[in-house]
């Protein structure tokens, strides 16, 4: 018998076409009534013993969220996305596709137009695809959003539709709209995300650029790896030519590209229009620097999973080359 993490029966796998079941954990107890030779029967009837998952083990968040009220097990009133709101200055409409019920106590968040995150509100009108609230806030009609509405009585964040777990995407070398967009749509609530002060980005010095194909170069600089993250975009220009007889970076490296390694003393580019060449002994200095404006590092790491719809990430962009 397969188990989960606290030891207790898995319900939260899928056997061939048979659907995760139940969003609840049950137990009972048979006697044999028979002798160790005699049949096996209930030595008394019995009310099945049942609580709810723990949706901080395994998968059962996603049990819980897709199975409430499987097998007649009455679940709490839930959690759900909201995706627009709207206010006239008496009503406010949210679009989410709920359960809730009129007279429900929710909390909603995660807004971009503060004054639609509603604390204690009570749900004046429902049905599937919006519900309102009674209160003047009006702050215009708001769309692409991924808040959340909370019932005050929902036993978990499991509760409801829809909010699940975030798979995180890479933002590193985005810019820090498309990076704020892009999370925006992965799940994270917009006031989880918190984009730090744009992080130092001294020009740093290339001592060899080599070209090993057409599209891919190995270049050369103290640190790399801690100044030029994976996926990060740099720019090499013309620096300041040393001494009296100076070697600079090739025409061709000149321009922005994208890191795809990095260790401590190089970082390897992908681009395009490199001549094959190793190009050695380049004494120019400050022609290597971060784009000003794009991620340098988020904190929690591309491709995390089972990551909570309001759990916090912070992203950090470069500052201006200096």
């Amino acid at each position: 018998m397969s188990v989960d993490s606290s030891g207790k029966q898995a319900v939260d796998f899928v056997w061939g076409n048979v659907p995760m079941q139940p969003n609840d954990d049950r137990a009972a107890t048979i006697s044999n009534i028979g002798g160790s030779t005699g049949d096996y029967g209930w030595s008394a009837t019995t009310q099945v013993a049942s609580v709810r998952l723990d949706p901080a083990l395994d998968n059962h968040a996603n049990v819980e969220a897709g199975w409430s009220g499987y097998p007649s097990f009455v679940a709490g009133a839930g959690n759900y996305i909201v995706t627009a709101a709207s206010g006239n200055g008496t009503t406010v409409t949210y679009q989410s596709q709920n359960f809730l019920a009129p007279g429900t106590v929710v909390n909603i968040t995660g807004l971009t137009a503060s004054a639609y995150n509603l604390s204690g509100v009570t749900v004046a009108t429902s049905k599937f695809g919006n519900f309102t609230v009674t209160n003047s806030a009006n702050a215009g009609e708001i769309t692409g959003q991924r808040g959340k509405v909370e019932s005050t009585t929902a036993l978990s964040a499991a509760d409801g539709v829809g909010l699940g777990y975030i798979i995180v995407p890479s933002v590193v070398g985005a810019t820090t709209a498309v990076a704020l967009d892009a999370l925006r749509d992965a799940g994270y609530e917009a006031a989880n995300i918190t984009t730090a002060s744009a992080t130092a980005n001294a020009k740093k010095d290339v001592t060899r650029f080599n070209a090993t194909s057409a599209t891919v170069a190995v270049v050369y600089t103290t640190s790399a790896s801690t100044a030029y993250p994976v996926g990060t975009k740099i720019t090499l220009a013309a620096g300041t030519a040393a001494g009296s007889s100076p070697v600079n970076l090739p025409a061709y490296a000149l321009g922005t590209w994208t890191v795809t390694a990095a260790a401590s003393g190089n970082i390897t580019i992908a681009g395009t229009g490199f001549t094959v060449a190793d190009t050695t002994g380049i004494n120019e200095t400050g022609n290597v620097f971060g784009v000003a404006g794009t991620i340098k590092t988020q904190s929690t790491a591309a491709n995390a999973a089972s990551i909570a719809t309001d759990a916090t990430i912070t992203i950090t962009p470069y500052a201006a080359a200096s």
